[in-house]
């Protein structure tokens, strides 16, 4: 059986308007791991990656993949704005919602992104 521990980039979005965005790399992550269980390793590695500093301020609680390896990239440099489909459902595994090898997954607040979404503006 193929091993499922994979690398997956985590996109952690503090800011949409001003693409304020740092990425984690995670190696060894199990696909079969539950989305709430993985939003809580993300969110401890957040708490002790040297780099995360301004980061840690956010109560992050939404995932949506923003890349999937030979996929589309989406037009939107932030965020993927077009595929609603495209988010993490809590109750399901990561490999369940579609998430693969080298997947790019966003990290975010919700109502950040709903106020984004409604006018996608940068200010920079």
């Amino acid at each position: 059986m193929e091993n499922e521990n994979k690398i997956l980039i985590i996109r952690v979005i503090r800011s949409f308007e001003y693409r304020t965005i740092k990425n984690l790399i995670l190696k060894d992550i199990d696909l079969n791991t539950n989305v709430s269980d993985f939003k809580k390793l993300v969110s401890e590695k957040i708490q002790t990656t040297p780099g995360f500093t301004p980061f840690k301020t956010k109560q992050y609680d939404s995932m949506k993949i923003f890349f999937v390896p030979h996929g589309q990239k989406p037009n939107n440099l932030t965020i993927n704005l077009e595929n609603d489909h495209y988010f993490l459902n809590n109750n399901k595994s990561l490999a369940e919602n579609g998430v693969v090898y080298e997947t790019e997954i966003s990290f975010f607040v919700m109502e950040d992104y709903l106020k984004y979404k409604e006018n996608p503006e940068n200010k920079w």
